[in-house]
């Protein structure tokens, strides 16, 4: 590993804005993203499934019983490795477990972010990004139910380990000055 690269772990719920911050950290950063939904969507695209959520969340759960509860963090940990990149964004930490692999390899240059923003806020934002499948015909209780699921009821839990939080109720400006004010606390750490 280089010496001054640090590690990004993005952790937050759905519509939280997990893709904002890591877009803005990639352009005024110039960190290299890389996210356990690309790991998943290779195998549901290979599998010719439909790229839903429910999809989605039946593979994690499947490989993490099937194999060992990080096979897929260790898959995206594999992928890190191969970047010569200073500053690399680890996005789709979602359970228990999933932070200690990042820890143990890369220590105090991993930071784990929390992002985070109400549920109503992220309910109207996952509508209209229409990122998967049938997001944008959601019903507000059907997210709600969502919020129950075994990928999505530790986020929060995680998130209260998080080295950073950063609350995404507003707009972009107040994110990215958010964003900016974590990213100077790790990099005066490099």
């Amino acid at each position: 590993m280089k010496k001054n690269k640090i590690i990004i772990g993005l952790i937050g719920e759905k519509g939280a804005g997990k893709g904002a911050v890591a877009d803005y950290l990639v352009k005024k950063y110039g960190a290299k993203h890389y996210g356990t939904s690309k790991i998943l969507r290779r195998t549901i695209e290979d599998l010719r499934l439909s790229a839903n959520r429910d999809n989605f969340v039946k593979l994690a759960v499947v490989l993490k019983e099937g194999f060992w509860p990080s096979v897929i963090i260790d898959s995206l940990i594999k992928d890190i490795e191969s970047n010569g990149s200073d500053i690399i964004i680890a996005d789709g930490i979602r359970m228990h477990g999933d932070v200690e692999p990042f820890r143990k390899k890369y220590g105090k240059k991993f930071f784990l972010v929390y992002v985070t923003a109400d549920l109503k806020v992220r309910y109207e934002r996952t509508k209209k990004r229409k990122e998967k499948a049938g997001e944008d015909k959601t019903t507000l209780a059907k997210f709600i139910a969502e919020e129950g699921r075994l990928t999505e009821v530790s986020i929060h839990e995680v998130g209260t380990t998080a080295d950073f939080v950063v609350n995404n109720n507003k707009g972009v400006k107040e994110l990215y000055a958010q964003v900016d004010n974590v990213m100077k606390k790790i990099l005066s750490k490099k």
